[in-house]
C-alpha cells in the first residue's frame, strides 16, 4: 500500500491536532508537514510534494484560495478545504478544491472525504487520466504584453523588457530597467502565463528573465546568487534550483 504524503494547513493549533489525530488512524497516510498560515502552506507543498492537502480557508498572510492560486494547477495536490464558514463552499470547488469539511465535522464526514480522495488518487495513476490532464493543461500562447493601470492611465509593458519579477502578496513588482511597475497578480499566476524558456522561477518571491542573467555566483554549500546584467543579485532557492538547471540543460 502506497503511503499518501499529507500536509495540514490551519492557523489554529487545535484544528491541526484534530486532523493529525484522524490521519494517524489511517495506515496509508503520513503527515509530512504542518503549516500555520498560507505562506507556510505554499512552502510545505513546494518542499514535500504531498499527495493530499488539508487546507483551511481563512489564514494569515494569504488565505486558502490564494495558496491554490500561488501553487497553480501543476503543483496543487488533491486538496480538501477545511473551514468554519459554509458560505465558502461553492467558491472552494471553483478553486479546484477536491472536497470540503465544515467545522465541526464528524469522524464519518472526514472518512467520506478521505475515501473520495483515495479513489481519485488511484484513478489519477492510470494512463487515461494522465492523458486527459495533459490535454487540459496544454499551455496557452505565452503573454507578450502586460496592461498596466495607474492613476487613471492605461499603459503597456512588453514582457521582453522585464528584468525580473518580485512577489508582493497578491501583487508583483515588474522590474524593468530603473522602474518597478506594480501589477495585480500573484507571481505563480503570472508565471503560468509567461514563456518558461524566457522566465524562470528562482525563488518563491522571484522570477527572472533568462536573457538578463549575466552569471551565477557560488555562495558556498551548493547555493548560488543569480546576477543580472543590471548588477542586481538574487538568491537561487534550493526549491527552485531544478527549474534553473532545466533551463540550463545541465546540473549546477
Amino acid at each position: 500500500m502506497d503511503t499518501l504524503r499529507t500536509v495540514i494547513a490551519d492557523d489554529e493549533r487545535p484544528a491541526r491536532r484534530r486532523l493529525a489525530e484522524l490521519i494517524e488512524r489511517e495506515p496509508d497516510l503520513a503527515v509530512v508537514a504542518e503549516a500555520r498560515d498560507g505562506l507556510e502552506a505554499v512552502a510545505a507543498v513546494e518542499e514535500y510534494h504531498p499527495d493530499l492537502l488539508f487546507l483551511d480557508i481563512q489564514m494569515p498572510e494569504c488565505d486558502g484560495f490564494s495558496v491554490l492560486r500561488e501553487l497553480g494547477p501543476d503543483r496543487t495536490p488533491v486538496t480538501i478545504f477545511v473551514t468554519a464558514y459554509d458560505q465558502y463552499a461553492v467558491k472552494a470547488f471553483e478553486a479546484r478544491a477536491f472536497d470540503y469539511l465544515l467545522k465541526p465535522y464528524s469522524d464519518e464526514r472526514f472518512e467520506s472525504a478521505l475515501a473520495h480522495a483515495r479513489s481519485y488518487l488511484q484513478e489519477r495513476r492510470t494512463p487515461e487520466f494522465q492523458a486527459k490532464v495533459s490535454e487540459m493543461l496544454a499551455p496557452e500562447e505565452p503573454l507578450e504584453r502586460i496592461v498596466l493601470k495607474s492613476a487613471g492611465r492605461v499603459t503597456f509593458l512588453d514582457v521582453a523588457d522585464i528584468d525580473w519579477i518580485e512577489a508582493a502578496g497578491v501583487y508583483v513588482y515588474l522590474h524593468a530597467g530603473a522602474k518597478a511597475h506594480l501589477y495585480r497578480s500573484t507571481i505563480g499566476q503570472l508565471q503560468e502565463r509567461l514563456d518558461p524558456k524566457r522566465f524562470v522561477r528562482i525563488h518563491r518571491s522571484a522570477s527572472v528573465n533568462t536573457e538578463r542573467i549575466q552569471e551565477l555566483r557560488p555562495l558556498g554549500h551548493g547555493e548560488y546568487a543569480v546576477v543580472l546584467c543590471s548588477g542586481k543579485d538574487l538568491k537561487l532557492s534550493r526549491n527552485y534550483r531544478r527549474e534553473l538547471e532545466e533551463w540550463l540543460g545541465q546540473p549546477l
